[in-house]
């Protein structure tokens, strides 16, 4: 699934493409695109909230206006719970149906990136406001002062070594036992701007 600003959503398998989104009637704008453990697709707009494919259809979600209209990053941690960041705070759905918001204790509202690692904790990268550790219920904040490369972070991933790599305007930062590399230009980077990251099969 590849998800375009401006161009909707594609689905691709064997050589073949099929494009869904502004035939719908939806917004084309779509920012974030997940599949979870259960094969459901969820699509996060930039201006119309969150939807799930279903019978072949993108279908509003029942709860999104809890979240606002603008979707950043969708994200299943481990124990199988959604979180969802928005530029109005962070959500996550559970057996509870707990919604979290700025008032829990994070620096700043608009979550562009999740990733959780097998430590147990969730790490949430903003937009203009840094990393957000969150552990045993607590939130703790990382900034440029504890060794981030930015503050604007577009994306997370943990690899396979349970490595946190942080893709940010400044550069890709990687910690490792509390400790900060940050990797740029200089290094062989095409750009200092980091737009995703992915792990393939192969650890690469």
């Amino acid at each position: 699934w590849l998800g375009f600003n401006g161009g909707g959503v594609t689905y691709w398998k064997d050589g073949k493409l099929q494009d869904f989104g502004a035939a719908q009637g939806i917004s084309p704008n779509f920012s974030a695109v997940f599949v979870d453990r259960t094969q459901r697709v969820w699509v996060g707009t930039r201006d119309a909230g969150l939807f799930e494919f279903v019978a072949g259809r993108f279908q509003p979600v029942r709860y999104a206006p809890l979240l606002g209209r603008n979707i950043l990053a969708i994200h299943q941690d481990r124990r199988g719970r959604l979180w969802v960041g928005t530029d109005a705070g962070l959500a996550c759905w559970d057996e509870h149906d707990a919604v979290f918001n700025q008032q829990s204790g994070r620096a700043g509202n608009k979550h562009a990136a999740i990733a959780d690692d097998a430590a147990g904790n969730l790490w949430f990268g903003t937009a203009r406001d840094g990393l957000n550790r969150w552990r045993d219920g607590k939130f703790t904040a990382i900034h440029q002062t504890n060794g981030l490369p930015c503050e604007n972070i577009a994306s997370l991933c943990v690899d396979d070594e349970d490595v946190l790599w942080v893709g940010t305007g400044n550069g890709l930062g990687r910690l490792q036992g509390g400790h900060w590399t940050r990797f740029g230009t200089q290094d062989g980077l095409a750009s200092d701007s980091i737009g995703y990251l992915i792990e393939d099969e192969r650890a690469n």
